[in-house]
């Protein structure tokens, strides 16, 4: 049998050990009542009913041409609210959104207008109840600047009006593909053009009897926008017979040429450089309206939405 004095060790150690035991059972207690309730409030968070707003970030504007774009709404977690939907512009444009209101998930339309061409902001918000989302988008003109021989054309694309068009000379541009053609076809008869965008005139030196005949790997269809014109200054897709095979050869105007309205794409018009543009359509040609001298495309660099 254990002294008194080894019997009151062995019970304050028994203690000890009870005690860091309900310590330890308490703690685990704790921490998991305190991981229930995180991940309670997880799930009643993530199920609570929402919604999403979305647009896209850019968008090209024609001045004094309406330029309309979607705006998507997106239940989540079973949300069928009613959102109310505003849009405010920037000084310089007017916009509107149509529907104003959506029931739970759908698309409205945006549609912004200006005077000038320029670059401006658009906020859209959509409110219910105590949910308010935005979504800022900014507006602006899509560029071309044509650097030529005798200086840079700059001009503004119009994807709202001939988007197919637009998206294949943006990716031709891109590529490199404009690089060092010849303006190949100058007429100063009718219609009055400078036309170009023919791989075979690459450089220059290559078989006369080519140019013209080339184009890039994919055709585009033919896009008519009754408010566009073969006005001097507005630039058109070439094309052979067939209306829908518009390539990567185009035209600038320089003239007034609309008895080829609604036979050809018009996807821009010249913004700066018609003197470039003059100096390229006074080159001296041979009987075939070709330029003498090559005078060159040297390249296309893109900017804007």
């Amino acid at each position: 049998m254990p002294s008194a004095q080894k019997r009151k060790v062995l019970e304050k150690t028994r203690k000890r050990e009870s005690r860091g035991r309900t310590y330890l059972i308490a703690i685990v207690l704790i921490v998991a009542a305190l991981g229930v309730g995180y991940y309670a409030y997880l799930l009643a968070t993530a199920a609570r009913p929402d919604f999403i707003i979305a647009a896209p970030p850019g968008v090209a504007v024609r001045a004094g041409t309406p330029t309309t774009s979607k705006v998507n709404v997106t239940a989540v977690n079973q949300f069928n609210g009613v959102v109310d939907l505003t849009a405010t512009g920037s000084a310089g444009l007017t916009v509107s959104i149509t529907p104003t209101t959506i029931t739970g998930s759908g698309v409205a339309t945006l549609t912004a207008s200006s005077a000038t061409n320029g670059t401006y902001s658009v906020t859209v918000t959509g409110t219910s109840g105590s949910l308010t989302h935005t979504v800022n988008m900014v507006t602006a003109p899509l560029l071309a600047a044509l650097s030529t021989t005798d200086g840079t054309i700059v001009v503004q694309l119009f994807p709202a009006s001939a988007p197919k068009t637009v998206a294949n000379i943006v990716s031709l541009a891109q590529s490199g593909f404009y690089t060092n053609l010849v303006w190949h076809r100058i007429v100063r008869t009718s219609p009055g053009v400078i036309q170009t965008g023919d791989p075979n005139t690459r450089g220059g030196y290559t078989d006369r009897s080519t140019w013209g005949t080339g184009g890039s790997s994919q055709t585009v269809p033919l896009e008519i926008d009754s408010s566009l014109h073969n006005d001097r200054g507005f630039l058109g897709m070439a094309r052979s017979s067939d209306p829908n095979s518009g390539s990567s050869q185009f035209y600038i105007n320089m003239a007034n040429n609309n008895y080829l309205d609604g036979q050809y794409t018009v996807f821009g018009k010249v913004l700066s450089g018609m003197n470039a543009a003059d100096a390229l359509w006074n080159t001296p040609t041979n009987s075939q309206d070709q330029p003498i001298n090559p005078v060159f495309l040297l390249s296309v660099t893109i900017s804007g939405s």
